[in-house]
């Protein structure tokens, strides 16, 4: 390019110079001399600074360029990539709508914010995906806490017994089965991982609960898997929203990279199976003392049901695990595992199973008590190993153990339930047997509890010891007696058997405070006596076993309660002007006998004005009343009373529904109510 002639070149870098002398010439002013005087001290330092980098920049060079060339590497793969999703008709479209999006008013600053908001959702994705839990599950160290007795003799292990990783071939495949019947019965069938299936994987994580049929992207186990072993969500527990985005992200990733019998192999290697025990491997051995392979039917049921409640102890809550464990065999048959006949097998011979170590003392739930008790004093770490001896006599546990037995034995056992417990003068637990559900945490179960604490040890060094205790007050004890009998002869189930709540009977053994019952079908043929002979049972052995004086003391005592055997001696002598304390009122769940007698804590009641009757009117009666709470006051002889269940005279109840005759000399109105019994034809007047 040329100029055109006559015309010369411009000096672009600086203004023409001004002719000196020319008046017209306006004089530099002070603000253009300093932003000169600025602008030149901005160069200084912007070439200081640029010397500095480029000397950091030779040091940093071999640096950069050894991290650099894996990028370089790396760098076709995501070159080809960025071709692969610009060239996708939705890059196009988006690109487009963005340019739309930024002719608009505010639409760039709107466009700068979905990008903002795109930047963080990725980096939360990148820091979820960072945080992911390892997929062996979290380590648990090895830890046991051992139960004893007063003498030292073992009574319960607890603890965490670490396992080992076992591959699906060293599982029995009854206890696979059994497994999967418990846990997802749908396990084999087909799923697609496709666009739809991964949408309900994201979808199922983000609910709060796990569906019990089947469904489409994954299989039930793994979002278990996930969510439970590995990520520890309880189930109804509070969970954050990267709490279940790792949880989609593994499901996804288990799903695309496992196969099943791999993934049924993981959750077999982290499922619970009771609060301390997780894994197959030690699940087996702990609860049944054999390998995982030779687990059959009935004890891979057990296990099973063992994983639908966690928090049940294997050798304490054994009836419940059981009929857990009969859901999981109709399970199996269901899927077709089992036929008709191998699970009638399975069944009788889970009935009659029973864990390694499980004795009347732990289903009676006292060690787990005591060891709730003694938890604020191990400290925050647990222990690697810890000793807690309690107050627990075996001797009298023995004999306990055995009266028992005898007295099922005697009724025949057929839905029968009999249970005994023996307080010392503190108030600690001596002996236990329960027939009937475990001891649940109350009040008076932790106050029995602590004063049957008597030493702990942590890692072999004494952290706790309780040699000497102060006697409990003797209505103080027999409240707390009767409340933990209530607790112990309580059924397993929901159901409310009429015999149920028969049998309880409380006496004293020389300076032991025992309670005695006896529920179910026992009822029917004893007249009520039997809890009382179970005590007698028991305190025939002590007597046995230990000096005579004692068995004077338990004669004694049981007078006192107004509970003596049928041939006790007649009352002492009294002296003139002395009378008789006036009887306490009576308020509880009463037992009958007939409808005339009651039996409520421990004492014979007889209903005033009431000539009781047997048979069919008396489980009548006892269907009436239906576990109702009863209030009985005194009516003048020694166990003669007006009882009360709500606003309704049970005497009144008894008589106008004809179960039983009106006494000599009864008020007027169960007289009344007798003769409206005789003309409606009502009970014993057809």
């Amino acid at each position: 390019m040329t100029t055109q002639p006559g015309r010369d070149w411009l000096d672009l870098a600086s203004p023409p110079p001004q002719p000196p002398g020319n008046p017209e010439a306006p004089a530099p002013s002070r603000l253009s001399a300093g932003s000169r005087r600025l602008s030149e001290r901005l160069e200084r330092v912007g070439s200081g600074a640029a010397r500095a980098g480029s000397a950091a920049f030779g040091h940093l060079q071999p640096v950069m360029a050894a991290a650099a060339g894996p990028l370089r590497r790396a760098a076709p793969v995501w070159q080809e990539a960025a071709e692969r999703v610009g060239a996708h008709p939705l890059a196009a479209r988006a690109a487009a709508a963005a340019r739309r999006a930024g002719a608009l008013p505010w639409g760039r600053a709107l466009l700068l914010a979905g990008l903002g908001v795109a930047g963080l959702a990725t980096v939360f994705l990148v820091w979820c995906a960072a945080t992911l839990p390892p997929l062996a599950g979290p380590q648990r160290p090895a830890r046991t806490v051992t139960v004893q007795a007063e003498d030292g003799t073992p009574l319960a292990q607890r603890g965490s017994p670490r396992g080992r990783a076992l591959p699906l071939e060293a599982v029995s495949p009854a206890m696979r089965q059994a497994f999967l019947a418990a846990q997802d019965p749908w396990f084999e069938d087909d799923y697609r991982l496709d666009a739809s299936g991964i949408a309900a994987v994201i979808n199922h994580a983000f609910r709060d609960t796990i569906s019990d049929g089947p469904r489409s992207g994954s299989p039930r186990l793994t979002q278990r898997l996930v969510r439970r072993d590995l990520i520890g969500a309880a189930p109804g527990e509070a969970r954050s929203l990267a709490d279940r985005v790792r949880e989609a992200m593994l499901v996804l990733w288990l799903s695309a990279r496992e196969d099943r019998p791999r993934i049924l192999a993981r959750a077999l290697d982290l499922a619970r199976f009771g609060p301390d025990l997780t894994g197959i491997d030690a699940a087996a051995r702990t609860v049944f003392g054999k390998e995982a392979s030779s687990l059959g039917p009935a004890e891979a049921a057990y296990l099973a049901g063992l994983t639908l409640a966690p928090g049940l102890q294997p050798d304490r809550d054994v009836t419940a695990v059981r009929a857990l464990g009969r859901d999981v065999l109709d399970d199996m048959m269901m899927m077709g595992r089992l036929t008709g006949a191998q699970r009638t097998e399975a069944g009788r011979a889970l009935d009659g199973l029973s864990p390694v170590g499980a004795t009347p003392v732990t289903r009676s739930g006292v060690p787990d008590l005591v060891l709730a008790e003694a938890a604020g004093r191990l400290g925050p770490e647990p222990p690697r190993e810890a000793v807690v001896r309690t107050t627990l006599d075996r001797e009298v546990q023995a004999m306990a153990e055995k009266a028992v037995e005898r007295r099922l034995d005697a009724a025949g056992r057929g839905g029968t339930r009999a249970g005994l417990l023996v307080l010392g003068p503190d108030g600690g637990v001596q002996a236990v047997v329960a027939g009937g559900a475990p001891l649940t945490e109350t009040p008076d179960t932790r106050r029995a509890a602590l004063a049957s604490l008597r030493h702990l040890g942590r890692d072999g060094r004494p952290v706790y010891d309780r040699l000497v205790a102060g006697p409990m007050p003797a209505a103080e004890r027999r409240g707390a007696l009767l409340s933990l009998l209530a607790d112990l002869a309580r059924p397993t189930g929901d159901t409310e058997d009429p015999g149920d709540r028969d049998g309880l009977f409380v006496g004293s053994v020389g300076d032991l405070l025992v309670g005695t019952y006896l529920s179910g079908g026992s009822a029917e043929n004893g007249a009520g006596d039997a809890p009382e002979a179970l005590f007698q049972d028991l305190a025939a052995q002590i007597a046995k076993a230990r000096p005579a004086p004692q068995v004077a003391e338990a004669r004694e005592a049981a007078r006192e309660t107004a509970s003596t055997a049928r041939g006790a001696a007649r009352p002492a002598w009294q002296n003139p002007g002395e009378r008789p304390a006036a009887a306490p009122s009576l308020r509880g769940v009463p037992r009958v006998i007939d409808t005339g007698r009651l039996r409520l804590e421990g004492q014979a009641v007889r209903l005033a004005g009431v000539e009781g009757q047997g048979g069919t009117l008396a489980r009548e009666f006892r269907q009436y009343l239906r576990r109702r709470e009863v209030t009985c006051q005194p009516a003048g002889g020694a166990d003669l009373y007006r009882c009360r269940a709500g606003d309704q005279d049970l005497s009144e109840v008894v008589l106008f529904n004809g179960a039983g005759r009106a006494a000599p000399g009864a008020p007027p109105e169960l007289q009344a109510a007798e003769a409206s019994a005789k003309a409606r034809k009502a009970g014993m007047w057809q």
